[in-house]
């Protein structure tokens, strides 16, 4: 931090310089933070300007203490910063000033304006009470609406303050896990300097204890390293439903796994780091919490050589995500091509590739699928009938799942199958004739016939000569309505298919037939005892 300090009365100058000085003297051994190259380039303090003492932050990534006694009671800092419009920034103050209880001291009020000097926010809690940043009364985040350099002033307000205790001011952007993300990094000179995008730091919360961190480098940069840090613990402050960092953390120190926020290449390199073996090598970053609850991460990006975009994104969604078909697949026809369509439950894909064979897989022929969000679709050519077509879908979505799906068809021709009856109405005890034609046929074709009547059904199996035709008879057990339904059985070549239902009528005979043995008995018996009779009258004449 470089201290700038205009010419002034020299009673005043040495008073705020003994009110600084524990700033960037005496505490130095545990603000390792303050130290490194990077604060020191790009955080500016000057004290007694036409302006007040004003902290100049050239990027939202630096903490800034605010000693014992460097805000005395009636006075004020301001520390600016440049933001961009429509980003969130985690803004926060706290530290030993801030206190629930009924001896708080420090009562710090935050006024906000931007780059117009237009006053955009007021925060005015009680003494000791740690003052929200927000947009709005509820939100934990602040997001300009326009880009520039805001002011936050910090005022000691003499209306309810009765101390001017220690406190840390962090401004840094807040962003979404499981949203990709690009920014500008430029590595160091060759004299080893840096620039203002040499180092980068952002903000991520979440509820999952599994993080992952991806990041695509650009071809022109080496990424010296991109490197985690979890800056919370479950005994950490939360201000608005949102975690705040272990307090020391900020400046570097380190307490288990928590904290050590770094800049130099020196130092804690936190909970997961990676860096680039040569330019434009993609890097990921894995990381299991042990906290129960809210985890907060910063992210670290330190430029090597060259420079580029880096595209980065934490993930922290590890559902069990699916890849199913938007509709079944029907009959596929002969040299008919058959189109795939494919959703995932999942975020948007970015990469979807139809793989297909004919030969169970001696060959392989790909095909890039067209995608829509969540839908990858893609068209597989006609095939001969006898085909039998195994594909398997591999795609990729925006969180880097990994996602596949498989499935196999036959290509078979539609056969045409009539069927007749000879008679559609018989007398009991004559015989059903059924034939008809298939067109085309197989070797493997055959007829599976099913007559059946109110209490009785039978089955047979008719085969099918080579010129598509059939026959069969069957002979009914009662009289009533019979119902005949022919189908022909599927196979390598042709699908099945249905007849019409035939309908039969199966009548009594006429009762000279119904009846003929008994009359036949009768007349026979009849004639017998004629016989016994008339010779019985006649044999004595």
């Amino acid at each position: 931090m470089r201290l700038k300090i205009p010419h002034k009365p020299l009673v005043t100058t040495i008073f705020l310089a003994l009110v600084i000085s524990p700033l960037f003297i005496a505490q130095a051994s545990s603000l390792q933070l303050t130290n490194t190259q990077e604060y020191n380039q790009y955080v500016h303090t000057s004290i007694n300007t036409d302006k007040g003492n004003i902290t100049q932050l050239d990027k939202p990534i630096f903490p800034v203490m605010i000693n014992d006694s460097q805000i005395q009671i009636g006075a004020n800092w301001t520390i600016t910063c440049p933001l961009q419009a429509n980003h969130n920034y985690h803004i926060y103050c706290y530290g030993k000033w801030v206190s629930t209880s009924s001896t708080a001291k420090t009562d710090y009020n935050i006024y906000i304006y931007d780059p117009s000097g237009n006053l955009v926010g007021s925060h005015t809690e009680a003494a000791g009470f740690p003052e929200h940043l927000g947009n709005t009364y509820n939100d934990p985040l602040f997001t300009p609406q326009q880009d520039g350099n805001y002011s936050f002033v910090i005022k000691n307000d003499p209306r309810g303050s009765q101390g001017a205790q220690q406190a840390t001011f962090m401004i840094i952007e807040n962003l979404d896990c499981n949203k990709w993300y690009t920014v500008p990094i430029v590595g160091k000179n060759e004299n080893g300097q840096t620039a203002l995008h040499s180092v980068w730091s952002y903000e991520f919360v979440t509820n999952e204890s599994s993080i992952e961190v991806y990041l695509n480098v650009a071809q022109t940069l080496d990424l010296y390293e991109a490197r985690l840090y979890l800056m919370n613990n479950p005994s950490s402050p939360t201000l608005c439903g949102y975690p705040l960092p272990w307090e020391p953390g900020l400046y570097g120190n380190l307490t288990g796994a928590v904290g050590g926020y770094n800049f130099d290449s020196d130092g804690y390199r936190g909970v997961a780091y990676q860096s680039c073996g040569y330019p434009g090598q993609q890097l990921i970053l894995n990381y299991t919490s042990p906290n129960s609850g809210m985890n907060l991460y910063h992210l670290v990006l330190i430029g090597g050589e060259g420079q580029g975009n880096v595209e980065f994104m934490a993930k922290t969604n590890f559902a069990n995500i699916t890849l199913s078909p938007v509709a079944q697949i029907g009959k596929v026809f002969p040299n008919n091509a058959t189109s795939l369509s494919y959703v995932t439950d999942g975020a948007e894909l970015s990469e979807a590739n139809l793989l297909y064979t004919t030969d169970d897989w001696g060959t392989t022929n790909t095909i890039p699928m067209d995608i829509s969000n969540t839908t990858c679709n893609a068209t597989i050519p006609g095939q001969p009938a006898g085909t039998v077509v195994q594909y398997q879908i591999n795609a990729s979505d925006t969180l880097e799942n990994q996602l596949s799906a498989n499935g196999t068809y036959s290509v078979k021709t539609q056969p045409t199958l009539t069927v007749e009856l000879v008679k559609d109405t018989i007398t009991l005890g004559q015989n059903v004739t059924i034939k008809g034609t298939l067109s085309p046929c197989d070797e493997a074709s055959t007829i599976n016939v099913q007559i059946f009547s109110s209490d009785t059904t039978d089955n047979m199996t008719l085969p099918v000569d080579a010129d598509g035709t059939f026959a069969g008879t069957y002979q009914p057990t009662v009289t009533g309505t019979w119902a005949v339904l022919a189908s022909n059985s599927e196979s390598q070549n042709l699908w099945g298919t249905d007849g019409p239902q035939l309908i039969v009528t199966v009548k009594d005979p006429p009762i000279y037939i119904k009846y003929g043995l008994y009359i036949l008995i009768g007349l026979v018996v009849m004639c017998a005892v004629g016989g016994v009779v008339y010779f019985l009258k006649f044999r004595n004449r």
